[in-house]
């Protein structure tokens, strides 16, 4: 009776048609019944509060590293490096020298405006595949205040294609000048930056000044003679054009005043990034403009166009450490 019971007890746990070889190979090498099984569980949830911290201890490290770069681009170059080139592409070029106007409370130079507006330019082209918003260089606006200074029959005399084709011939652009939405001139003027936006549609033009309620003489006639130029602009970029029907409004746009002596440049190249015609800035200040000026290099240097990127990145200690 005893050995009835065990072999019947043995043979209700190993299952009908089944061995205890079969068990214990299951026990082993589980059948893919038992596979099927695990994988139809639900997967466990992440610990949300755990991946925030590593995404923000990321953040942190990569932060470090871009303020890491900026102070070794930024920082007063020896003698010897004033001329080495830290960013390189669509044929523009930016030393140490210039770089340097780029430190905190620096008075950025005439080469970085070229540079930032060439990039914006560049930039927009690539991802737009034409160009909206065309910045001339500072040179432009040179030329209009050399031709103030002249004598006054000169300083009056009508602009002609030949004066200005470097500016806006589609031939030196790659495209018409007259079809972008908005054409910016930053100028420097008694070593204060300003930008003139003109709206060819709407024939306005904008004057950008962070420090536009400290008015002199002398740039309100740059104001006017510059609203001249560019309706003499109008008739040369468009041939049906004529000086009697491009008379243009100049408006002086509500923006930001600055709080220091040395930002002006900074205004000047968040205009050149964002103004669209529209009211900016609600309450009359600028985003960080320290963070901007890092940020902006920074993006600069590790543009993926920039030829000498992974040599400056490499010699600032941060090459495969920004994110």
């Amino acid at each position: 009776m005893g050995r009835k019971s065990k072999r019947k007890k043995a043979s209700s746990t190993a299952g009908a048609g089944s061995s205890p070889e079969t068990v214990m190979s299951e026990a082993i090498e589980p059948s893919s019944r038992a596979i099927r099984a695990t994988e139809k569980k639900p997967p466990l949830p992440l610990d949300s509060s755990s991946t925030k911290q590593v995404k923000q201890d990321v953040n942190k490290i990569s932060q470090s590293m871009l303020i890491k770069l900026y102070n070794f681009c930024t920082r007063r170059p020896k003698a010897n490096e004033e001329l080495s080139v830290v960013v390189s592409m669509f044929g523009v070029h930016l030393n140490r020298r210039d770089i340097y106007t780029m430190k905190p409370k620096g008075w950025v130079s005439n080469m970085v405006i070229l540079a930032a507006g060439k990039i914006m330019m560049e930039e927009e082209k690539e991802t737009n595949g034409t160009v909206t918003r065309h910045i001339f260089s500072p040179q432009f606006m040179n030329k209009v205040k050399c031709d103030l200074n002249l004598s006054n029959e000169d300083s009056h005399k009508t602009w002609c294609i030949d004066d200005v084709s470097v500016f806006i011939l589609p031939s030196k652009l790659g495209y018409e000048i007259y079809q972008c939405k908005l054409i910016f001139a930053p100028t420097i003027f008694e070593e204060h930056w300003s930008c003139y936006v003109l709206e060819p549609k709407d024939k306005t033009l904008y004057v950008l000044d962070s420090m536009h309620d400290k008015f002199s003489t002398s740039k309100k006639n740059l104001d006017d003679a510059t609203k001249r130029r560019f309706e003499e602009l109008l008739v040369l970029m468009n041939p049906g054009s004529t000086k009697e029907n491009v008379s243009i409004t100049l408006v002086y746009a509500d923006v930001p005043r600055q709080k220091n002596i040395h930002d002006c440049g900074i205004y000047v190249l968040k205009y050149m990034e964002i103004w669209d015609g529209s009211v900016k800035w609600q309450d009359k200040t600028m985003p960080d403009y320290e963070y901007f000026r890092q940020s902006l290099l920074c993006g600069w240097v590790q543009h993926p166009r920039n030829e000498v990127r992974e040599e400056i990145l490499k010699a600032a200690g941060v090459w495969g450490k920004l994110s």
